[in-house]
């Protein structure tokens, strides 16, 4: 078949497309391709249809030369893949269809700087999108791969991850992955991390909840949160303002946004609602844990345009571990080379209190002013910068 140069639109996070799969009629070839059509042209994304088959009621496209711009990194990037393969089934759905996709286990990432070109490897990323193409939205998506690798062929710079799962619900929002390690220069190693999970969904009173966990980080630094969990909500800040919101930023990701910038992206527009709602967010547990050292507890905080930082509120904390804490950064009256780095944590550790079973308790507030105090001490000024 001539190949037919069309504009779609799969980007960088087509493995991030999925939904459950719902055959209900037969779907005409010409009329699936209208669909893509439209679908896609809203990305501007140029790729090559070299097949369309109509098999038992699905259209299978496979597309070679597929070109995404990429956005949101330090220079101008494009995504190159062959051999992507999109399914298109019908449902019981009124004007809803089922989108499968199947991405090459080659790919590549291109730059002008040699240093910023990726040799990509994606083993079994697919996924599928369930799609309203009356209203141009999708509805739900979810997809995964095996693992993802990024190679820089020539100072060997690599980062990779296993299990990647990235899902848009209408009742949660996930992205979670396993076994990462990212390098510098001849395969350094700079960090790496067994699991991590971020879960955004509804409460039973349309709050929204936010849960965060990573497990197992290393990173080559003296401080090590090798664990850590949160767990937060809002009540001012409803599942029916937050849920836009990740729509549009997975949405973006999924079309060629860096990930870091989209989850800023996220991040800065939730906290421009929360603000203009006036939301605490609730800190319900906060749980963290490295080099022999243990932190649990639980506050609030609220976003305000006037605050130094974005946010005033208070951290109740219980600390396992204050010693060896303190031989790392020393004391107000001997700080060590460290501490005299970040002399405001050394006069919070100093401030904390004899706690329940062996802890050490610190009530941490951050003032609308930019001050720190915790126990009733004052250990960082906002205006002064100490």
């Amino acid at each position: 078949m001539p190949a037919r140069r069309i504009v779609i639109g799969i980007g960088v996070s087509l493995i991030s497309l999925c939904a459950t799969s719902v055959t209900a009629f037969a779907l005409e070839t010409q009329k699936a391709r209208e669909i893509m059509d439209a679908i896609l042209m809203q990305n501007g994304i140029s790729a090559t249809e070299m097949s369309a088959e109509n098999s038992n009621g699905a259209v299978i496209f496979t597309y070679d030369d597929v070109r995404l711009d990429l956005s949101g990194y330090s220079s101008a990037r494009e995504l190159v893949l062959d051999d992507v393969r999109v399914t298109m089934n019908d449902t019981d759905i009124a004007n809803q269809v089922d989108i499968g996709v199947t991405l090459p286990e080659r790919g590549k990432m291109l730059a002008e700087a040699t240093s910023d070109q990726r040799e990509l490897t994606m083993r079994k990323a697919l996924g599928s999108l369930r799609w309203d193409h009356v209203n141009g939205v999708p509805v739900n998506f979810t997809g995964s791969a095996d693992f993802l690798i990024g190679d820089e062929p020539v100072t060997r710079k690599h980062w990779l991850m296993n299990g990647l799962v990235i899902r848009w619900m209408p009742e949660e929002a996930r992205i979670s992955w396993q076994a990462a390690e990212w390098t510098g220069p001849n395969r350094e190693k700079l960090g790496s991390v067994k699991s991590t999970s971020f879960l955004l969904y509804p409460g039973e009173n349309d709050e929204t909840h936010l849960d965060y966990a990573h497990d197992g980080l290393w990173l080559p630094s003296l401080l090590q949160p090798r664990t850590v969990r949160i767990k937060s909500s809002s009540t001012d800040l409803p599942w029916s303002e937050a849920r836009p919101i990740l729509q549009k930023g997975f949405n973006d990701m999924m079309t060629g946004l860096a990930p870091r910038a989209a989850r800023r992206q996220i991040a800065n527009d939730l906290w421009q609602k929360a603000a203009d709602n006036g939301a605490p967010v609730k800190i319900d547990e906060i749980y963290v844990e490295g080099r022999g050292l243990e932190a649990l507890g639980k506050g609030e905080f609220i976003a305000q345009k006037a605050a130094r930082y974005g946010f005033s509120g208070q951290l109740d904390v219980d600390l396992i571990g204050r010693e060896r804490l303190q031989d790392l950064i020393g004391t107000p009256q001997s700080p060590t080379l460290l501490g005299a780095l970040v002399p405001f944590a050394v006069d919070g550790l100093a401030a904390g209190e004899p706690g329940k079973q062996g802890t050490t308790n610190y009530d941490v507030e951050l003032l609308r002013d930019g001050r720190i105090v915790v126990n009733g001490i004052t250990v960082f000024s906002g205006t002064s910068g100490s």
